[in-house]
């Protein structure tokens, strides 16, 4: 194993990614407790992604007894830190736990310079972010003061914990809602649902299972734009683009309040267009958009989204112009773009991978390639990053209901291989709502009907 390591950092020197990922999957089935830190403090030196994924699950496995040793806080980046605490696969530690290590790690990085320190507070931020502090009792919130690790930290940091945490707790307990829309003609109707309550009501909890009437604690009907995205951003609802009710194709952006219906003005997109994608980043921050139509043909233009300055900024162009696909954001990855139309060929195959290096002084490299294309072709699928793999299922023309997903390759010569996962028998296939919520892969679909997916993948 140790010379499978070394041969990955000579080949991450050189910038052979055909020999890094072989050694990375050589590396997978022998992956254990004993050597999981030499692999992740090679993964962060070399911030691979594929290494870093290698590691989550034995870290989960024995969070506290590998975050709390020395080897783990000097070899683990901030981005990493977040990126860990945000898996879901750590859904079994506890949310004071994650605090602990991530106090634990910016205690013995306290050394940091002055030049640091507003790096390092952004960190720290970000790592905060990653946690679910409203689950923290006032007991945990006491002991974790007390403790050694709490004392040593910084006082800025201390106060950004501190000062979180109040924050949450004066929100009062955390709620997790399903927010379900329809969107016939100039109108949008939304109804915003606790989860809990919704999840008690989930009958057999398998393919075809009905949803009956769950208690609704918001509903608001609101004019909308047709053929416009509607993306979760933070805690509001952005309906983006769309037709007019003059039919007119619009670069319109509304922030909704999901709670009382208020409506704010965004900054509008640089390219007015219809039946794109739209996606949400993990950071909360950004809104990232593909293709479409502009009214006369279809579009490979993208664009990007900024929460904190209201800016849209340009992205490449896909490689593919095409209306009606899926996105699905994999976090330290990038974008898988899938399926689409066109008026020439109809329903596309086409996987496409929008991906994002960062120089040093900051400078963001957006770059595109392609992967294997689907085993089916699709417009309107509904796509979502699930357990380490992106999940393709139905489309909105009523052609197919299959189910298939992609793990994406570390190396660019390697376009992946898209594998079949099952049939929706008792479904129909007009789906295009697919999304990850409490660790659950949940589709709804055009009949009302909600299914939770089980599988092994």
């Amino acid at each position: 194993m140790d010379n499978a390591v070394r041969l990955f950092l000579l080949a991450s020197n050189l910038g052979s990614r055909t020999i890094t990922s072989w050694c990375a999957e050589f590396l997978r089935p022998r992956v254990s407790r004993e050597n999981v830190e030499q692999i992740w403090s090679v993964a962060n030196a070399t911030k691979n992604t594929r290494m870093i994924d290698l590691c989550v699950p034995f870290i989960a496995a024995h969070f506290d007894a590998i975050t709390t040793g020395v080897k783990f806080q000097s070899t683990t980046e901030p981005d990493s830190l977040s990126t860990l605490l945000s898996d879901d696969r750590l859904v079994g530690v506890a949310e004071a736990a994650k605090l602990r290590a991530v106090a634990m790690w910016f205690e013995a990085n306290r050394t940091a310079n002055t030049e640091d320190l507003t790096e390092f507070v952004g960190g720290l931020d970000n790592s905060l972010g990653a946690i679910d502090l409203g689950k923290i009792t006032s007991d945990d919130f006491v002991e974790f003061c007390m403790s050694d690790c709490w004392i040593n930290l910084r006082r800025e940091f201390r106060d950004l914990i501190s000062n979180a945490w109040k924050e949450v707790r004066m929100r009062g307990p955390t709620h997790d809602y399903l927010i379900a829309y329809t969107d016939p003609s100039n109108e949008v109707t939304f109804a915003t649902s606790e989860w809990e309550e919704f999840e008690k009501k989930i009958l057999g909890r398998s393919s075809g299972a009905q949803l009956p009437t769950v208690d609704v604690n918001f509903r608001l009907t609101m004019p909308s734009r047709s053929e416009c995205a509607v993306v979760m951003l933070s805690e509001s609802m952005y309906m983006i683009g769309g037709r007019d009710e003059k039919g007119e194709v619009s670069r319109l952006v509304d922030r909704v309040d999901p709670f009382d219906g208020r409506v704010l003005g965004a900054a509008p997109m640089e390219h007015e267009r219809c039946s794109f994608s739209a996606a949400a980043d993990f950071s909360g921050q950004q809104l990232l958009v593909f293709g479409g139509e502009n009214g006369t043909t279809e579009m490979s233009s993208c664009e990007k989204f900024d929460s904190a300055t209201n800016r849209w900024t340009p992205l490449p162009d896909m490689p593919t112009e095409r209306s009606c696909c899926g996105t699905a954001i994999v976090p330290g990855v990038g974008v898988v773009v899938v399926g689409g139309y066109t008026f020439t060929r109809g329903a596309l195959c086409t996987a496409e991978l929008l991906s994002c290096s960062t120089e040093d002084n900051g400078v963001e490299n957006w770059s595109w390639r392609q992967l294997a294309p689907m085993r089916k072709p699709r417009s309107h699928p509904g796509v979502a990053y699930f357990r380490g793999r992106v999940v393709v299922v139905g489309d909105g023309w009523n052609v197919n209901n299959g189910v298939e997903c992609l793990r994406l390759p570390a190396d660019d010569n390697d376009p992946g291989q898209w594998t079949r996962l099952q049939t929706l028998e008792k479904a129909t296939p007009q789906t295009n709502s697919l999304v990850v919520l409490k660790h659950r892969l949940l589709l709804a679909d055009r009949d009302g009907k909600v299914h939770e997916f089980f599988f092994s993948i």
